[in-house]
């Protein structure tokens, strides 16, 4: 066991590493300046907004979209695919209120794939009425500035497609604290990591800008109607056709303010699983950024010996000061100490769930309970292993 704790400790001395080189692409990519769109005239856009139930602060969230100071055209198009989606009238009275803004419902079709979010999508980019669109969760928020810069940044960079980090905002209860402190202090700096360092663009679907007569080029959202990972793998097509793929230096805030702990647990083993069967490297790599679950690790495997228990706080005290500044790098607001201490809870829990999501492939997502395999390629559940088994063996 105590090979086993070096090695641990090794792995964690690395993720020291990791979460530093986080900090500091972190500062680089916060630092860029937007950079000026070229002359002419501001494109008509349609912002997408895909609804399901009542997500926190649902109206304010939805009215900061209609006050964005854009100096061209833009409409707004909501979908559902339920008719009677409490969503809706969250909906039409923020609509009611701001009458100068073109407004669209559209009732999308639920069967238009396996993926629910996608079959909502693709009822909104259908009746969009405009070719840019910038699609957008409804539990995103954005200042009203975000659309000027994220079409100004697209149309200076070339860009095919433009997504945006997420930095979790407004926490109250200990799973939200822990949700924005995965937004914001892993997954933020994660993903300016990957570009800086690897080259590699991540999208995430919360914020996407894209044309889409070039994504119906490159096949539409149908290509991706069965798969979870649905902006990952999107993302993937377009660098695959030499399309430039940009991560805005503008963010969008995810609200979270009462979720609890199940919430939080279930959205990152979803994402933990996904990344397990589509890039093998990403995933190994969120345990590699985690020391403070590596040294735990350690402490155990030592049989809890002094001397790694105090290299367990010291590396609990690092972790914290670090997520500390990234909270107040990211989305220019800190956080109280009550809620910063969830954060070593926070890493010791996905150091569980991280081991879990080797195991499992199956999700339950907006309502829907599924099983998924290679690039996350959906299907319909049929049961746990021994379940599938035992009817095979029936079968035979």
């Amino acid at each position: 066991m105590f090979l086993a704790t070096l090695i641990l400790l090794g792995c964690a001395s690395l993720a020291l590493v990791m979460f530093g080189l986080g900090v500091v692409f972190t500062i680089w990519h916060t630092r860029l300046a937007s950079p000026e769109p070229p002359n002419g005239a501001w494109p008509a856009v349609s912002l997408l907004k895909p609804l399901k139930g009542l997500e926190e602060e649902l109206e304010a969230n939805l009215e900061c979209f209609y006050v964005q100071d854009y100096p061209g055209e833009f409409e707004i198009v909501f979908a559902t695919t339920e008719e009677d989606d409490a969503a809706l009238q969250v909906a039409r009275r923020v609509a009611r209120k701001h009458a100068d803004v073109p407004t669209r419902f559209v009732h999308s079709d639920e069967h238009f794939g396996l993926n629910p979010k996608v079959a909502n999508l693709a009822g909104a980019m259908a009746a969009a009425k405009h070719d840019l669109v910038l699609q957008s969760d409804a539990n995103v928020r954005v200042r009203p500035d975000y659309l000027r810069k994220v079409v100004g940044e697209y149309r200076a960079r070339g860009s095919s497609l433009l997504t945006s980090m997420v930095v979790g905002v407004g926490e109250r209860s200990a799973g939200a604290a822990m949700e924005n402190l995965q937004l914001s202090a892993f997954i933020g700096p994660a993903m300016c990591t990957a570009l800086h360092l690897a080259r590699i663009s991540c999208v995430v679907g919360k914020s996407m800008l894209l044309s889409r007569q070039e994504l119906d080029d490159l096949g539409g959202l149908e290509q991706v109607r069965d798969i979870l990972a649905e902006d990952f793998v999107l993302g993937q097509r377009y660098q695959s056709a030499g399309k430039v793929v940009t991560l805005s230096v503008t963010t969008v805030e995810n609200v979270n303010r009462e979720i609890g702990l199940r919430q939080f647990l279930g959205r990152h083993s979803r994402w933990l699983k996904m990344r397990a069967v589509i890039h093998l490297g990403g995933f190994v790599g969120d345990l590699l950024a985690n020391p403070v679950a590596l040294t735990l690790a350690a402490y155990v495997a030592s049989g809890f010996a002094p001397w790694v228990g105090l290299i367990l706080l010291g590396v609990v005290m690092v972790k914290m000061s670090g997520d500390a500044f990234l909270m107040r790098r990211t989305r220019g607001v800190g956080m109280s100490f009550r809620h910063l201490a969830m954060g070593p809870v926070k890493d010791s829990l996905m150091g569980l769930v991280w081991i879990y999501s080797i195991f499992s492939r199956s999700v339950t997502w907006r309502g829907r309970k599924l099983r998924f395999g290679s690039m996350s390629r959906l299907r319909a559940d049929d049961g746990a292993l021994p379940v599938r088994v035992a009817r095979r063996l029936r079968r035979a």
